[in-house]
């Protein structure tokens, strides 16, 4: 077809004007070094062959001329201008925006953002180093909230048997809290009233320590069965803490309890293990009722300040939206 040979056409074009060119010189010196005849017959000659070339650039621009009104040769020219404004138009946003455009097209990477460290169970120190029951600690609370004032507490009624606990649990399903986990706070509060008098610990704390440690109990898809037990046994990467309120190996040997009169001391059964940090958040007399008791209590549990800040804040929560 001829448009296949359009291109090469066109490409010659140049090469054939520029050969002529070049003819043309070198005919008029060997005529000028050969003789005045000669170099008459070159004059001659020169005219000719520029002429030969615009004849020749002529056909091809005709042949190109009716090539682009032909429906394939619209299609190319179609085709190509496409592209160039294609080509210019990316070409014009590198120079103007050279930044624009995800990290990776130009070779970089985002550096990443540093992963909030694990929240886990105070070492075995912990003890030694907590601030004294009613004493300020060393560094000021977390936040405008915890100067004068404790979280707010629901008030629990003691439960006349498991039926009303379990009730009372039922009631709160609102708050977001596993239910069977709900019973567990209830019940250490309960028990802590009778076995730690003075302490006033809610169980609003528990469930604030319990929402931050392992969400109680459902942390990587876990949940509590019915015995009180989770799922699969939760342990933390960083000091192999154990179950939903997250207990070191040595510090459980010390505070370990037995919430739900199995006779057993598991802390991977949630009764057990609220039960255990509520006599742990009680030694030394504290009156979590204060300030001053509430955050050396909760201090001494993960000597951390943006640890205590998210028990109180969830704590906090859990009591104003259950009496609201």
């Amino acid at each position: 077809m001829w448009f296949a040979t359009l291109p090469r056409r066109i490409a010659a074009l140049p090469r054939l004007a520029l050969k002529a060119l070049k003819r043309s010189p070198k005919a008029l010196w060997r005529a000028v070094k050969r003789s005045p005849k000669a170099l008459w017959r070159a004059v001659k000659g020169t005219p000719k062959a520029l002429w030969r070339g615009v004849k020749t650039i002529g056909r091809g621009l005709r042949a190109a001329y009716r090539g682009l009104r032909a429906p394939a040769g619209r299609l190319t020219v179609h085709v190509a201008v496409t592209a160039l404004a294609l080509i210019g138009a990316l070409a014009a946003g590198w120079f103007i925006v050279p930044g624009a455009g995800p990290a990776w097209s130009f070779g970089t990477e985002p550096t990443p953002e540093a992963e909030e460290a694990p929240l886990v169970l105070t070492p075995e120190d912990a003890l030694e180093n907590a601030p004294d029951a009613g004493l300020p600690a060393e560094t000021a609370p977390v936040g405008d909230n915890l100067t004068g004032e404790s979280p707010t507490t629901a008030p629990t009624t003691p439960p006349a048997g498991t039926t009303s606990l379990d009730s009372w649990a039922a009631s709160l399903t609102a708050l977001g809290i596993p239910e069977r986990a709900l019973i567990a706070y209830g019940r250490a509060e309960l028990v802590s009233a009778t076995a730690n008098p003075g302490c006033n610990l809610s169980w609003t704390t528990l469930a604030g320590i319990g929402a931050t440690e392992t969400t109680h109990g459902t942390t990587g898809g876990n949940h509590i069965q019915a015995d009180g037990t989770t799922l699969t046994e939760i342990i933390g990467s960083g000091y192999a803490e154990m179950g939903p309120m997250q207990f070191l190996p040595s510090t459980w040997e010390n505070w370990k309890a037995d919430g739900d009169g199995d006779g057993q001391t598991n802390p991977h059964d949630i009764d057990d293990a609220v039960t255990a940090a509520a006599n742990y958040l009680c030694h030394d007399d504290r009156d979590m009722s204060t300030p001053d008791g509430w955050y050396a209590a909760v201090h001494s549990y993960n000597p951390r300040e943006d640890y205590v800040k998210k028990v109180f804040d969830r704590a906090d929560e859990y009591g104003r939206e259950s009496t609201a």
